[in-house]
C-alpha cells in the first residue's frame, strides 16, 4: 500500500466513523438504537444517494484500490464486535432456553420464507433470469432474503441497552443466530440450484 492510498483509507475510516457516531447521537436524541443512525451514515456514503447524487464525489472518496481496505477492515471490526457479545453470553442461561428459541427462530422463518417465494412466483416473476434451473433459485433467493436476520444489528441494540444477560435478550440472541444458520442453509440451496437446476445435486 503506497502512502496515497493509506492516507486516504485513514480519512475514509475517519469520514465514516464522524458521520455514523454524528447520526448515531442524533438519533439517540430521538429515542432511536444509535445503531439505525449508523446505518443512515452509510447510505447517505454509500452509492443508494452520494453515488447517486454525486458519483464523481463517491469516487473521489472511496476509489476502487482503497473499498478492499475499506471491507477487510469492517469484517474485522465486526468479527471483533461479535466476538465480545459473545463473550458475555452465559451458556448457562442458554441452556433453559435452547429448545424454545429452536422452535420460535424457526417459526419466525416458516412465514417470511413462504411469502418470498409467493412474491418470487406471482409478482415479481417477470424479473426472474431465464437460466435453467432458474425458477427454483429464484424462489429460494428470495425467499432467504426476506426471511434472515440482520444479527449484528440486534446485537448491537441488545449489548446497547444492557440486556445480553436478562432472559429475553439471550433468547433473541439465540433465536437471531438459529435464524442465520436457518437462512444461510436456504441460500445454500438456492447457490445450488441456481448452479445445478437441482438443490438434491449437492
Amino acid at each position: 500500500m503506497d502512502t496515497t492510498v493509506l492516507l486516504l483509507v485513514l480519512f475514509d475510516i475517519a469520514l465514516i466513523i464522524g458521520l455514523a457516531r454524528c447520526m448515531g447521537m442524533l438519533f439517540s436524541r430521538i429515542n432511536q438504537p444509535p445503531v439505525m443512525g449508523e446505518i443512515i451514515a452509510g447510505i447517505l456514503l454509500g452509492p443508494s444517494l452520494l453515488g447517486w447524487l454525486a458519483p464523481t464525489t463517491l469516487k473521489t472518496l472511496f476509489p476502487a484500490e482503497v473499498m478492499p481496505y475499506i471491507y477487510l477492515l469492517s469484517q474485522i471490526g465486526l468479527i471483533f464486535f461479535m466476538f465480545l457479545v459473545g463473550l458475555e453470553v452465559s451458556p448457562e442461561m442458554m441452556r433453559g432456553h435452547l429448545r424454545v428459541a429452536i422452535l420460535t427462530s424457526n417459526a419466525s422463518v416458516v412465514v417470511p420464507f413462504g411469502l418470498g417465494i409467493l412474491l418470487a412466483l406471482t409478482v415479481l416473476q417477470p424479473l426472474q433470469p431465464s437460466t435453467a434451473g432458474s425458477s427454483l433459485a429464484y424462489a429460494l433467493f428470495l425467499g432467504a432474503a426476506m426471511s434472515v436476520t440482520a444479527f449484528p444489528v440486534l446485537a448491537r441494540i441488545i449489548t446497547e441497552k444492557n440486556l445480553q444477560q436478562t432472559p429475553l435478550g439471550l433468547l433473541a440472541l439465540t433465536c437471531a443466530s438459529i435464524d442465520d444458520i436457518t437462512a444461510w442453509c436456504l441460500l445454500a440451496m438456492a447457490i445450488i440450484a441456481a448452479r445445478s437446476g437441482d438443490i438434491l445435486a449437492a
